[in-house]
């Protein structure tokens, strides 16, 4: 039993043993292998590192000389990495501690907060445009492509990006993108019929002016690409020489040379100006240019201005107006026959001289020089100056000038017409004194009628008195006849008073109109209705309130009291009435006075308003009102006339400027 479990025991060890022997060479098999993959893996981190150095400087020689800008920030937008030509771009050096956002435009921020968020959310972004501002504080316009930078754990740690500044093309972009509007805009415009054709005569570009000459009923988008081989002959009818048109054309098409100003006449009246421009680049055909422009006008303008020419030539030189042409320096280009005979002087003498100098007195030169500065200005003006005449004689010229322009607009100088008023300048020094005599005469006579108003009425007292006296001491021994014949001296005495205080009154009218006051025509009225005596039967009707004027209130009261007394004096009716109205025009107000008294015939309507005329003869009478209401209408800048019948009454209409 001892000696099977030896056995065992033995059997165990041995296979243990081999066992273990396996195992330590298959450890030594594996600790070779091991060994041998640790020096191949020692060799190529070895070529690995080597590489990456190669490669590290190699990238770093072509991020440094590479023309772009390239940057590279960290998470936070710092700066970490750039080469030259960002340096150059942004104005920065790195130790700088730049801050890409803080470069970014005020305008732009939002915009490129969203941008940063796109490239953490997906790793890269391209063709991002962006305004920044560099260092010396100009804006520029960039284009950006970046790409986040990842650690090994595959988390981002930085952002690389290739900067290019695009600041010129894109002003230049900007440029050609106006100026092809501008063109396409220009030539949509013109007066001109533009085609534009190919190579191949195609159309390229066109215009609604050149669909109109032709009567084409497309629009120029529709014309676009069709081609114009056969156009002429289906626009040959158009022409009054159909034949030559299509001769022409495929002459010129064929030639490819250029050929300005070829006149086309239509059936229709029209004459047509034709240009044919050929196209090259590089001296290589590329199409051409035809321009078309309607020049019936010009035409017919340029016979006209002709015929106009000669007529106009003839009256300048003939006419009685003088004309000068200077230009900027006021030099004298030209003078008709009518400036020699006023100035004394032959067109030779005054060429070329300085019209001021040679022709105005000493003391007007400086009124001239303000006129011309005006004319400069583009104003036209009028004024008077002296001339000194070749003979030496003073005399006065009205001026009449305005500026001279070329074909640009410019003013190159004035033209003048000169009209010789000195007889009339006479007569004005004459009227001016004649005024002033009139006015002498008038303040004499004005002085003459109160003295002789003063003094025919003293005389008129004392008879008033000597009569009274003889009435009183023979109060018993008159006759009838006699007392009536008292009366009758009594009544003339009165009635010459009367004349004579109505005499002083007109003569008093229009010795002042300066006074200017407001007069309200209510107040006015209603002194009236108190100073006059209206009869019971009588009623003074006031239809509205009256306006307030500025005049002399004294001979606005005269006006209406003498209408409205008339009124009353020859009204015959049982109820009768007196009605004063009104209405209001832009310059003046129109009164009427209306009534229904014994009425005027109207073969007497004008002569009423003369002094002295009276149609009824009434010891109250002296036929002046009406001529003094005459005269301060006439004052006011007014007119008066009447409406009237016989028995059925009288209206008088009135103005009075405001």
């Amino acid at each position: 039993m001892a000696d099977d479990k030896i056995k065992i025991y033995e059997r165990a060890l041995a296979r243990e043993k081999a066992a273990r022997k396996q195992a330590e060479q298959i450890l030594e098999q594996k600790s070779r292998e091991l060994f041998e993959k640790s020096e191949e893996l020692r060799i190529s981190n070895f070529k690995l590192e080597n590489l990456y150095k190669q490669t590290s400087s190699e990238l770093q020689g072509v991020f440094e000389n590479i023309v772009d800008a390239y940057v590279v920030m960290d998470m936070n937008s710092k700066v970490i990495k750039m080469n030259h030509a960002a340096e150059k771009l942004l104005g920065y050096k790195l130790e700088e501690d730049i801050d890409l956002f803080s470069l970014v435009h005020d305008d732009e921020k939002e915009k490129t907060a969203e941008a940063f968020k796109y490239l953490f959310h997906n790793s890269s972004i391209t063709d991002f445009r962006i305004k920044i501002v560099v260092k010396d504080g100009s804006a520029k316009m960039v284009h950006i492509n970046a790409s986040l930078i990842f650690d090994s754990d595959k988390k981002p740690v930085a952002a690389q990006g290739i900067v290019r500044d695009i600041t010129k093309e894109k002003a230049a972009e900007h440029q050609l993108r106006e100026s092809q509007n501008r063109l396409a805009t220009l030539i949509q415009n013109l007066e001109s019929g533009i085609l534009l054709e190919d190579e191949n005569r195609d159309i390229v570009i066109t215009n609604n002016r050149f669909c109109e000459f032709f009567n084409i009923p497309a629009t120029p988008e529709q014309l676009v690409g069709q081609n114009c081989a056969n156009a002429a002959e289906q626009s040959k009818s158009l022409f009054a020489d159909p034949d030559s048109f299509v001769e022409r054309i495929n002459t010129l098409v064929n030639d490819k040379e250029l050929a300005l100003a070829d006149e086309l006449q239509l059936i229709d009246g029209r004459i047509l100006e034709r240009d044919f421009i050929p196209v090259y680049e590089n001296e290589i055909y590329k199409g051409h240019l035809w321009a078309y422009r309607d020049v019936t006008l010009r035409r017919r303008y340029r016979k006209n201005i002709e015929v106009e020419r000669e007529k106009y030539s003839s009256i300048i030189a003939n006419m009685n107006l003088g004309l000068i042409e200077v230009n900027l320096d006021d030099e004298i280009l030209m003078v008709n026959q009518r400036l020699e005979a006023m100035s004394g002087y032959t067109e030779q003498e005054l060429l070329g001289k300085k019209g001021n100098e040679m022709l105005l007195v000493k003391e007007d030169r400086e009124v001239l020089q303000k006129e011309n500065q005006k004319r400069l200005k583009g104003s036209s003006n009028s004024y008077e100056v002296r001339i000194r005449r070749k003979d030496g004689e003073i005399r006065h010229w009205l001026i009449s000038g305005a500026p001279q322009y070329n074909i640009n607009g410019k003013v190159t100088g004035s033209i003048g017409i000169h009209l010789d008023i000195t007889e009339l300048k006479n007569l004005e020094i004459q009227k001016e004194n004649l005024l002033k005599k009139l006015e002498k005469s008038n303040d004499e006579l004005q002085e003459y009628a109160h003295v002789v108003s003063h003094d025919l009425k003293s005389p008129l007292r004392s008879i008033n008195a000597l009569v009274s006296w003889i009435r009183e001491d023979n109060l018993d021994k008159w006759t009838e006849d006699t007392r009536h014949h008292l009366n009758m001296i009594d009544a003339t005495l009165e009635k010459m008073e009367q004349l004579i205080s109505d005499v002083l009154e007109y003569s008093s009218v229009g010795s002042d109109s300066s006074i200017k006051e407001s007069v309200d025509l209510n107040e006015v009225l209603t002194d009236i209705e108190m100073l006059l005596h209206i009869p019971d039967h009588i009623t003074l009707d006031i239809k509205k309130p009256l306006p307030t004027l500025k005049a002399d209130r004294v001979k606005i009261q005269q006006l209406f009291q003498n209408l409205i007394s008339n009124a009353i004096r020859y009204c015959d009716k049982d109820p009768g009435y007196v009605k004063v109205d009104f209405e209001e025009t832009p310059k003046h107000f129109k009164f009427t006075v209306e009534d229904n008294g014994i009425g005027i015939s109207p073969e007497y309507h004008e002569k009423i308003f003369k002094i002295f005329q009276t149609l009824n003869k009434r010891k109250d009478s002296t036929g002046i009102g009406l001529s003094i209401v005459k005269k301060i209408v006439d004052l006011y800048n007014g007119d008066i006339w009447v409406e009237s019948e016989l028995e059925k009454g009288t209206t008088f209409h009135f103005t009075l400027s405001k």
